[in-house]
């Protein structure tokens, strides 16, 4: 055993360089994934109006599934981008940057199009009341503008996590948190001589941020001297569609299995709003809290792709397995901290954004058990990172596909409409199958990084 261990250690990157590379990571995912949704949270729920914060959760809920989508071709280009780095091709990670600019772009574009035209149809599908139908809406439209931006930005990112580069992805997303919380406060609720615009003003902020996070990402790269080697002509003039196809190829199993995911919390969403307003919100504030708690994991889920993807370009499977391992170890100790504060501290978080006392009397309990639940998530989380990261995106995409499609949908359904008098009771087994469905998809991961054919795909 001890030899075992000792292997794990001396094989792969440090522990060292592992957090070394892990910190920047969860500050960033903490400025762009926990932070904006929760503050914005807390600063709409001042307004002291329930359809407010149900029209706003119930927008970002949807909004997330385009999020997870936007996700799928920067990962393609981390994977790829790391396997020439870790090669040495340095002007072939800087022709992949290209590809991705223009591809993200054009996704963009036409998903942001699709809910402008249709946020009414979307909301009415979600089974919302109808005040938060008039409230959502608007700031749907608004929020598809974001949409696009996030889609450019990202792969801005991925470049630089690509050439193991999370320090400055770091410092932009700090720099735009700013900014963002600045101009919310400010346009929300109404400061400094602007008029009070609600949710419009989150929008708009949202689009400011995100225009700060492109324009500093454009001059990051192509102004600092480490990069030139990367780029023979500037980015925006590399374009192949042989290299756009190999992206695409690779993005498309990832962009089904982020959806599936994503659109499982939508699926969710609408079996919980027949429970009422009080449901929607509780549901909007325990989700926002388990992501921030979950931070670590996704950190590492992001590292673990280019950990992995440069070892398997390197010709190291041996350290690329190692890295896993550590991973895995050091993320469950993170987790059992952040995890053990939300359910210590329950009533005083959800109170945060409850100041009428409204709903706590379901979001308190319900929160202290389902972070029990969300252990079954980190495994799943790591090492679908571990199987992108080695190009073996079809079997995460399968598994979450078959698993959500075939038991979450129609288990969510079946509990939705079962005489269940106790409003804690059923919302918890409606929000907790989602964790128990994530639980089976990490045994499917797992049963296949212990099979030699996960990192033998070629990219």
């Amino acid at each position: 055993m001890a030899n075992k261990f000792r292997k794990i250690i001396d094989s792969g990157d440090s522990i060292k360089d592992i957090l070394y590379y892990w910190f920047p990571e969860m500050i960033s995912n903490t400025m762009l994934i926990s932070l904006p949704p929760l503050i914005d949270a807390y600063i709409v729920a001042s307004l002291k109006s329930t359809m407010t914060y149900g029209a706003l959760g119930m927008a970002n809920n949807f909004l997330h599934v385009l999020i997870k989508l936007a996700e799928a071709i920067p990962v393609a280009a981390i994977v790829t981008v790391g396997r020439h780095n870790g090669a040495k091709r340095y002007e072939s990670c800087g022709k992949n940057l290209g590809d991705t600019f223009w591809t993200t772009t054009f996704i963009g574009i036409v998903l942001a199009s699709l809910i402008f035209f249709n946020s009414e149809n979307i909301f009415r599908w979600l089974g919302v009341p109808e005040h938060m139908v008039s409230l959502g809406v608007p700031f749907l439209r608004l929020k598809s503008v974001v949409i696009l931006l996030i889609f450019i930005s990202l792969g801005f990112f991925a470049f630089m996590r690509g050439v193991k580069n999370t320090r400055t992805p770091m410092i932009i997303y700090s720099i735009s948190m700013i900014v963002f919380i600045f101009f919310d406060w400010t346009l929300v609720l109404g400061k400094f001589g602007f008029n009070k615009m609600g949710l419009m003003g989150s929008g708009i902020a949202s689009i400011i941020q995100y225009c700060i996070i492109i324009l500093i990402s454009i001059w990051y790269i192509t102004t600092k001297k480490e990069y030139k080697k990367y780029f023979t002509k500037i980015f925006f003039l590399r374009f192949s569609t042989k290299r756009v196809y190999r992206i695409l190829n690779l993005s498309w199993p990832i962009m089904i299995d982020k959806g599936s995911l994503a659109v499982s919390y939508v699926w969710l969403s609408k079996m919980i709003a027949p429970m009422g307003k009080y449901a929607i919100v509780t549901f909007d504030v325990i989700k926002n809290l388990e992501r921030c708690a979950i931070l670590p994991a996704v950190g590492f889920a992001q590292i673990i792709i280019f950990l992995v993807s440069n070892r398997l370009g390197a010709q190291d499977p041996d350290g690329a397995k190692s890295n896993i391992k550590k991973v895995m170890i050091i993320t469950a100790l993170m987790l059992t901290v952040t995890l053990s504060f939300l359910c210590l501290f329950s009533k005083n978080l959800v109170g945060l954004f409850d100041p009428n006392m409204e709903f706590s009397y379901l979001a308190a309990p319900a929160l202290v058990i389902i972070s029990m639940l969300v252990i079954l998530d980190f495994v799943q989380l790591i090492l679908a990172g571990s199987l992108r990261g080695a190009g073996d995106v079809k079997t995460v995409m399968l598994a979450r596909v078959c698993c959500f499609g075939l038991f979450f949908t129609p288990t969510v359904y079946i509990i939705s409409k079962l005489p269940i008098q106790n409003e804690i009771t059923k919302f918890v087994m409606l929000y907790g199958s989602f964790y128990v469905t994530t639980g089976l998809v990490g045994i499917i991961f797992l049963w296949r990084i212990k099979t030699p054919k996960w990192q033998n795909k070629k990219i």
